[in-house]
């Protein structure tokens, strides 16, 4: 944990975490000012490295391991950005200073440890292999679910408004602007506003503003302390409104360095989620301070990609020998998906906590492929709880390859299911192959061998093909309200006709029919690109699944073909497998 910076040098002061050892070797850097959050599926350790940080910053290296749980945590540095005189002199001005009676000076800050100004230098010395001690406490903070929540109980009333504030409601007593800050975030997340009941020798916090104006404290009025003793208290509110108290308490009230902060979104709804990693990435920019945390939870993440706030994200994984792996997210490319109007809003972010993400064309294909997965899961060993596998919808083939990009650059296992006219765009799959880490080289020649039958002038559509395309697809459906998506069915029917590619989702595989070459050529491109993660669709499309649905397109078809048991043909069934297997590296 030993800083490369000199304590000697005079430089604006600062407490940081710079740099995280993870098990295995590897290195992950944090920002400061900034947010580092970890991500990943369950059980993979992102609670332990949290408190594996927090001990090793306080008590160093020299106590060795952690009993009853795997060592993640090898190395770590704390860097310490100025002089000691600086130290001190930031000591003095954010904690209480108190003199013995042999002239020893004392800091003392809520929930802090009592530290004695002469032993300040020693503390720093030793920090390399004895972390920072009982400094410890007075520049970082841990907390997790459970102590946010016991934060907010009442605390007992200072014995004279000469002593010091010995915790966070003292604090908001003294400091009438912090309140407001508290109580104007309340109203912003909960629409309930904060009154702080300092008149109970147990001040508390309590829900709502009392009627009556508060009097001079020397004048209080039976009126006013009706209405005050009305006001519902903080400890009797639901566990999200005291986690959400908690968490901020601490923040608002101290000025620390360094924030360790574990499942911040525990016991919120969503929407009350994303506000809060919001107002953690506003914390961040306006303090200039550096939070770490981690989180199960996608709204967090996008309100702190919604902040103006520097963003890490580490997700970890778990291997099947049981040691853990970092990867560092590409913020970039994070911040391209954010940017895109249809993706912000899709379910990518989820992606980060699942073991295995699926990414097709349409909300219907993953719904379909969902329900098709937990079938083969009931009749087969699968490597892989369809609870864990996540299916996205790209919003058409374009959308596909910057989620690919964004999922990969964290090393989220993740394989493409488009339909088989993915091939009919050279350019398009060349740099879909690209963005799984192939070379077009090594497809380009089956690739050129099976498209050639489809590469050729376009027929003009007759009306007679036409009106048989149509026939065939919408016999069964003259009774359907002819809406803009039926409008748009007739349209692609008609555009399918000009292009000899169309043959392939009609007709699948069966495309190839009466080209033997191309069709070997097509064999080898199609398995090499499942291998690559591109499995597609071998039938043509989602709807060729189910032939002889009478429902042939549009929102109705895959709750008929579900409820019909199309989810359960061999098709359907081998497809979600090799989905699963060739994701996750089994084949």
């Amino acid at each position: 944990m030993a800083s490369s910076e000199n304590l000697a040098d005079a430089k604006p002061f600062s407490v940081a975490i710079n740099e995280l050892g993870i098990s295995g070797g590897q290195k992950i850097k944090l920002p400061t000012p900034g947010i580092t959050v970890i991500v990943g599926p369950n059980n993979v350790g992102k609670s332990t490295i949290l408190r594996q940080a927090n001990a090793r910053s306080v008590q160093g290296f020299a106590g060795g391991g952690f009993a009853g749980e795997p060592l993640l945590v090898e190395s770590m540095n704390v860097s310490i950005d100025g002089s000691i005189e600086d130290m001190l002199e930031w000591l003095r001005k954010h904690s209480s200073t108190s003199i013995t009676g042999d002239g020893t000076a004392i800091f003392r800050r809520p929930n802090a440890n009592e530290v004695k100004e002469r032993d300040v230098p020693a503390y720093l010395q030793m920090r390399g292999e004895r972390g920072l001690q009982a400094l410890h406490s007075h520049f970082i903070f841990y907390g997790d679910a459970t102590n946010r929540i016991s934060s907010v109980q009442p605390t007992e009333i200072r014995d004279s408004i000469e002593n010091p504030p010995m915790h966070p409601l003292h604090i908001l007593q003294d400091n009438s602007d912090l309140f407001d800050e508290l109580s104007q975030l309340c109203v912003r997340v909960f629409r309930k506003s904060l009154t702080l009941d300092a008149i109970s020798k147990a001040m508390n916090i309590r829900i709502g503003t009392a009627t009556v104006e508060a009097p001079p404290v020397n004048k209080l009025s039976p009126e006013y302390l009706d209405s005050l003793k009305i006001l519902p208290r903080m400890e009797n509110q639901g566990d999200g409104m005291r986690s959400f108290i908690g968490l901020l308490l601490p923040l608002l009230t101290s000025s620390y360095q360094v924030v360790l902060i574990d499942e911040p979104e525990a016991f919120l709804h969503p929407p009350q989620a994303v506000q809060l990693g919001q107002i953690l990435g506003e914390q961040v920019t306006s303090r200039g301070s550096q939070i770490i945390l981690a989180t199960h939870d996608k709204n967090i993440l996008a309100g702190l990609l919604q902040s103006e706030a520097e963003v890490s994200i580490v997700r970890l994984d778990r291997r099947d020998e049981g040691n853990t792996i970092a990867h560092q997210l590409s913020v970039e490319s994070l911040k391209k998906v954010w940017t895109d109007p249809v993706l912000r809003h899709s379910n990518v972010l989820d992606g980060l906590f699942h073991k295995l993400v699926v990414l097709a064309e349409g909300d219907r294909d993953c719904t379909f492929f969902s329900a098709a997965l937990e079938h083969l899961s009931a009749q087969h060993p699968i490597p892989v709880s369809p609870s864990e596998v996540l299916f996205v919808p790209s919003g058409g083939k374009g959308g596909l390859r910057l989620l690919i990009e964004v999922l990969t650059s964290a090393k989220v296992p993740t394989i493409a299911s488009p339909d088989l006219d993915v091939l009919d765009d050279r350019t398009f799959l060349r740099r879909l192959i690209e963005s799984l880490g192939g070379s077009w080289d090594e497809f380009e020649k089956n690739y050129d061998v099976a498209t050639a039958p489809f590469r050729q002038p376009r027929e003009k559509a007759r009306v007679a093909h036409v009106l048989n395309s149509l026939n065939e697809v919408f016999r069964d459906r003259t009774d359907a309200v002819f809406d803009s998506e039926i409008a748009e069915e007739f349209r692609a029917l008609t555009r399918a006709r000009e292009s000899p590619w169309s043959a392939l989702k009609l007709h699948g595989e069966g495309a190839w029919n009466g080209n033997p070459q191309s069709a070997l050529a097509a064999q080898h491109l199609l398995n090499d690109l499942d291998k690559l993660g591109i499995v597609a669709v071998r039938v043509g499309e989602l709807e060729r699944f189910a032939n002889t649905l009478p429902v042939k397109k549009g929102s109705e078809w895959v709750p008929a073909a579900i409820a019909a048991g199309f989810h359960k043909e061999r098709a359907a069934q081998e497809h979600v497998e090799k989905l699963v297997r060739f994701g996750l590296g089994e084949l």
